[in-house]
């Protein structure tokens, strides 16, 4: 496989931008830009093709097949790379992002047939340039399988597994948690050592208890029933609580709380906010490993409310921005600091959710800045 990644390499280059399929008529053409070697291993390479059962065929970077071999003529029965909405979601947020990481995506995947969904194993490929080593497209083996069962709408098999063993550990943490303040009245009166080994595993259990939160909201959210409950909430009281929460955990931090509004009281699912606040909280004291200011503002309004924190941490590299609100991803500078990646996913996942939007400003070394809006 590896040599013919290089034969289409060096052999479709020329034809991205000219042509949507590959034609026969071109051959004489590539083949003097090709050496026999390579134009021997593409040839055989389409003779298997031809006969395969399979769809094999390249895609531009623009989402134009540049060849498609019978079978996958036959079965999509166009030249188009047409995806629904929600398989283009996927396509963009997961395949994508993986086929520019690692080169390559497995799984399910289907294309449209005028308005009919065609079911794929699939397997992608990133192509690159042989010179410049820069993306030039993608190919694709994808084996026709029947319709997947509606369970294909569940949330993803990780998550799924990680709010199981969430669920497990709720009791077990529990116990902890409780057993520690049995231990602390049994021994007093305790050392200043002593006090402070107390006060380090309450915080980790408080740190694990969202963790398992945080999992647990994703699960639920992604489940098709779900549903958003407002009910009348002050924001600014829960901003407040739960940045005084967040300040009793750190030692090193000064976290700032400013507000502005019209509307005390407002209609908005409480659950999904706090979620907002306290993940975005978290989010900031984590990647301020040195410790420094926290800044959040709330502006509510009539129609919508504003939520800000920024804090003055390790920031966020520009080119990994885009990728930061999907499940389990970290920023390669956050690689020495615990965490799942799932917190900023949870966030965008309650702002979606309350139809609302956010936004990032970042640069490495300076800080980072979350802007939340929602409509109320």
């Amino acid at each position: 496989m590896k040599s013919t990644h290089q034969a289409v390499k060096v052999c479709f280059t020329p034809t991205l931008n000219h042509a949507s399929r590959f034609q026969a008529s071109r051959k004489p053409e590539v083949e003097s830009r090709c050496p026999s070697k390579v134009w021997s291993e593409l040839s055989w390479f389409g003779a298997i093709a031809q006969q395969s059962q399979d769809l094999i065929g390249v895609v531009s970077l623009d989402h134009e097949w540049i060849c498609l071999n019978p079978s996958g003529k036959t079965l999509l029965k166009s030249f188009e790379f047409k995806l629904d909405e929600a398989r283009q979601q996927v396509w963009n947020d997961t395949i994508l992002p993986r086929l520019y990481e690692v080169g390559e995506w497995r799984g399910e995947f289907a294309l449209l047939r005028s308005s009919e969904l065609v079911w794929f194993e699939s397997q992608w490929f990133l192509i690159r340039d042989r010179e410049t080593d820069q993306p030039i497209g993608f190919a694709t083996i994808s084996h026709p399988i029947e319709s997947p069962q509606p369970t294909q709408e569940s949330p993803q098999p990780q998550t799924q597994f990680l709010a199981d063993t969430a669920h497990e550990l709720r009791s077990p943490l529990t116990v902890i948690s409780t057993s520690i303040d049995l231990l602390q009245t049994a021994t007093a009166p305790q050392s200043d050592r002593a006090r402070k080994h107390f006060q380090r595993i309450r915080s980790k259990i408080k740190q694990m208890a969202q963790m398992l939160e945080d999992v647990l909201v994703l699960s639920r959210t992604e489940q098709p029933e779900f549903k958003v409950s407002p009910t009348e909430v002050n924001p600014v009281q829960v901003c407040a609580e739960l940045i005084e929460e967040a300040q009793a955990n750190t030692s090193c931090h000064e976290i700032v709380f400013s507000s502005e509004t019209t509307m005390p009281v407002t209609q908005i699912d409480a659950t999904l906010f706090q979620r907002i606040v306290v993940n975005l909280l978290s989010n900031g004291i984590k990647y301020s490993p040195k410790g420094g200011k926290i800044e959040c503002n709330l502006q509510v309004h009539s129609s919508h409310l504003t939520l800000q924190v920024a804090d003055q941490g390790i920031g966020i590299p520009a080119s990994e921005q885009s990728k930061l609100f999907q499940s389990f991803y970290r920023a390669q500078n956050a690689s020495a600091i615990p965490g799942t990646g799932l917190g900023l996913a949870i966030v965008k996942r309650c702002v979606d959710l309350l139809g609302g939007q956010i936004a990032i400003q970042s640069a490495v070394g300076v800080g980072t800045c979350f802007t939340v809006q929602v409509p109320i």
